[in-house]
């Protein structure tokens, strides 16, 4: 045979290969149910007959631009977070680790008999494939060849990846090469995943503001907002995704410190009165702009009696028009150094923002994503014009005054002084020194905490959120806010076992 016959048949080759590549990749789509419920809506969407038909028969050029255009559809599904190419490539392998795993270790959330010993095993699974930490998690119920599959999950293959696999594992998704893919109940399947995953939450090895994460309240309120046409199988799997990724992100301080610093927060105008009622009464509230979000008081006045209380409040996204208002009750705090349960202390809720034709924000409305049993938050504020009659009522010395929760109050004073190659230092006023129980034997004091505490303190700068938490019960801590991160600092006993010093000079 020669050259030119060589050639001819590697591109005849080639050319098969690209065919059966889209062909392959359209009918795994239909196949699988992943961005339609059924054959009839896709058959419907492309214009092409996938009941009776397979994507075989298509064109050569119909392939190609049926798979880009659905490609550039998920792409605006998703702002470009989801290239389809490359799920279906996940899809495929998962499937594949899947098949090789067995199905003796997966379980079926539809059938509500499922052993709960069954479905720890698969939080197991999942604490083990934790990229960002070595677990302990128990996975001793496998066998040596099984044990070796999960390590390579965990070294080689993305999230997107292990999502599919844990979805396959929990039989909320058909595999790669079914042709039983009929998505008649995505509903059920959608809060099956939502119960799935808020009991892994609870018991993954995180941080308590990871447990108590508002992704999943957020899918909620999604899905609420969508028709049932709209909720999808590659939903699922992006949820599943996104899900892992924020929860593997909140597993140890350093990933909680890089996940926060890439949590994007704006500043709205906000200062000032508002009322949740249009038209303003007793009941009032006061944003004060701080450094890294708001405080924001509620007033109730009483009787001649003025109650406070006085919340944190911080808001994420690009713009207002997709801000979501985080509210941290006063003791909430105080639970986190406590290790105790905070699901009760935080709301998080979706925003809408009215403005006047000047541009000032002139209403508030939220929608809950995660809800206190006792909300925070009303459905509404409205901006109070005219504050004569609430300034007065702040300033009027003949009041009241009751401060709520004032017990679990505290200050943070980012006093961050300065950092070395080794250690941070904090540098100590007065009321710091007394807390400590210190001799102030030198003009100035300085607390020296050792970086080898823990990784994310090399990643610290001076304007990081940092320093010195005194509650208003006496305790005191050495706080870093992004990741969560606090030592008790009363006595010198308890200092020490950290390594933490009191000294009178840098270096």
């Amino acid at each position: 045979m020669n050259q030119y016959n060589c050639c001819a048949l590697a591109l005849m080759y080639m050319k098969d290969s690209t065919r059966t590549k889209y062909a392959e990749m359209i009918n795994v789509i239909a196949n699988t149910c992943l961005l339609f419920c059924d054959r009839k809506s896709m058959s419907s969407h492309i214009d092409y007959d996938m009941e009776a038909n397979n994507a075989s028969s298509m064109k050569e050029f119909r392939q190609r631009s049926t798979f880009c255009e659905l490609s550039n559809e998920v792409s605006r599904w998703y702002d470009g977070d989801v290239d389809l190419s490359t799920l279906l490539v996940d899809y495929q392998e998962a499937s594949g680790i899947f098949s090789d795993f067995k199905r003796s270790y997966s379980i079926d959330l539809h059938n509500a008999d499922v052993a709960e010993a069954k479905r720890q095993q698969i939080f197991n699974v999942i604490n083990f494939l934790n990229p960002v930490v070595d677990t302990d998690s128990d996975i001793s119920f496998l066998n040596e060849e099984k044990k070796s599959i999960l390590y390579k999950i965990k070294e080689e293959k993305t999230t997107q990846c292990l999502a599919v696999f844990i979805l396959l594992m929990v039989g909320l998704i058909p595999s790669y090469s079914s042709k039983k893919g009929a998505a008649s109940h995505i509903i059920d399947d959608f809060h099956l995943l939502m119960d799935f995953l808020r009991k892994y939450g609870e018991q993954a090895p995180t941080t308590n503001l990871a447990k108590s994460s508002p992704i999943l309240s957020g899918f909620e309120t999604w899905v609420r907002k969508n028709e049932e046409s709209e909720i999808r199988r590659i939903d699922l799997i992006n949820m599943t995704r996104i899900y892992l990724e924020t929860t593997f992100g909140y597993s140890s301080a350093l990933s909680t410190f890089l996940f926060n610093r890439q949590i994007d927060r704006i500043y709205p105008d906000l200062e000032g009165f508002w009322s949740d009622n249009e038209i303003p009464g007793s009941h009032f509230w006061k944003f004060e702009q701080i450094a890294n979000g708001y405080h924001l008081y509620e007033y109730n006045l009483k009787n001649r009696i003025l109650e406070s209380t006085k919340y944190e409040c911080y808001i994420y996204g690009k713009s207002t028009d997709d801000a979501s208002f985080y509210v941290c009750h006063p003791s909430m705090m105080r639970k986190i150094v406590e290790h105790d349960n905070i699901d009760l202390f935080q709301e998080w809720v979706d925003g809408d923002v009215t403005k006047n034709k000047n541009g000032t924000i002139i209403k508030l409305s939220f929608h809950p994503t995660i809800r206190m049993s006792t909300p925070i938050l009303p459905k509404a504020l409205y901006r109070v014009e005219n504050t004569d009659f609430y300034d007065k009522t702040l300033d009027d010395n003949k009041l009241s005054k009751i401060n709520l929760f004032n017990e679990d109050g505290y200050s943070l004073f980012h006093n961050c002084y300065a950092i070395t190659i080794d250690y941070l230092y904090v540098i100590l006023d007065d009321k710091d020194i007394s807390r400590l129980n210190v001799n102030k034997k030198s003009p100035t004091l300085y607390l020296k905490i050792p970086k080898s505490l823990d990784p994310s303190l090399e990643l610290l700068t001076l304007d990081d959120e940092w320093g010195i938490c005194n509650f208003h019960n006496g305790d005191s801590y050495f706080l870093v806010v992004n990741s969560m991160l606090y030592f008790k600092i009363n006595t010198e006993e308890e200092r020490k076992q950290f390594g933490i010093e009191v000294v009178d000079q840098i270096g």
